[in-house]
């Protein structure tokens, strides 16, 4: 059965971006595999010393890494979006204190949130959208929900169900828009002590990973050609132990990439 192509979402309002993908530039494509290939070429070369072999698998690096340098990419723009969400309810929290409407507590937001990201920030684009919409009559529950969609944020889309029943029971928006806050930040900084614990395993991952092409630089350096020269035998230990030394890699990687 063939995959469906994906359809990215565009908003109730067709002007929203879909934040669930990320669309590399020229630049940033070019870096992605720039850097697979100079792994790749240096990886294999230090391993093989042929200049075709390295280029070879330096081809087949940087293609491999584009995609892991967008996935790369696309972390942290969502880490970016929840830090912004995360003052854009700092920012609502304190208009509703001083008595503001909501529409005034969302324009407010969005001077705070250009103020302390820039215009070009994610979260400024989408408080733009959001006051544009109410403008033209769009619920506001339902702006917030299409924000969470387009976002991937389950905390933004928790928030908009939170709000929307809140709202149209005439409940305490402060509470609920201060206690989100509290809960997207308590949430923020137990993943900051999570990776602040890992970070020493994580290097050791990467160490352990560099190390093999240390010591087959070192003993090509030290007179033992014969460990190192492309023999049959050679090439295929070498290359099995390239693999294995990438799944060890991987799986490290997948075992330190804890979300809260």
């Amino acid at each position: 059965m063939a995959k469906e192509k994906y359809v990215p979402l565009v908003g109730i309002t067709g002007e929203g971006e879909d934040y669930n993908v990320y669309n590399l530039t020229t630049v940033e494509r070019v870096t992605g595999f720039a850097i697979g290939f100079v792994a790749g070429f240096v990886g294999s070369h230090v391993m093989f010393n042929s200049p075709i072999v390295s280029l070879i698998f330096g081809l087949i690096a940087g293609y491999v890494a584009i995609p892991i340098y967008r996935n790369h990419l696309q972390a942290k723009r969502s880490r970016e979006i929840l830090l912004q969400f995360r003052d854009l309810l700092d920012s609502l929290t304190s208009s509703y204190s001083a008595g503001e409407n909501t529409m005034g507590a969302f324009e407010g937001a969005l001077k705070d949130i250009g103020s302390a990201h820039g215009e070009n920030a994610p979260m400024f684009k989408e408080l733009k959208i959001l006051l544009k919409g109410l403008h033209n009559n769009f619920v506001i529950e339902d702006l917030l929900r299409d924000m969470g969609k387009r976002c991937g944020a389950e905390d933004i889309i928790s928030f908009a169900e939170t709000f929307a029943v809140c709202n149209r029971l005439g409940g305490n928006l402060k509470k609920v828009v201060s206690e989100s806050r509290n809960i997207i930040s308590d949430k923020i900084e137990i993943e900051m002590e999570i990776q602040t614990s890992l970070t020493s395993g994580k290097n050791e991952i990467n160490i352990l990973m560099v190390m093999p092409f240390v010591i087959i630089a070192a003993m090509g350096t030290m007179g033992e050609k014969a460990l190192t020269a492309n023999t049959p035998t050679n090439v295929a230990v070498k290359i099995v132990a390239i693999i294995m030394f990438a799944l060890a890699y991987y799986i490290g990687r997948r075992i330190t990439d804890i979300k809260v």
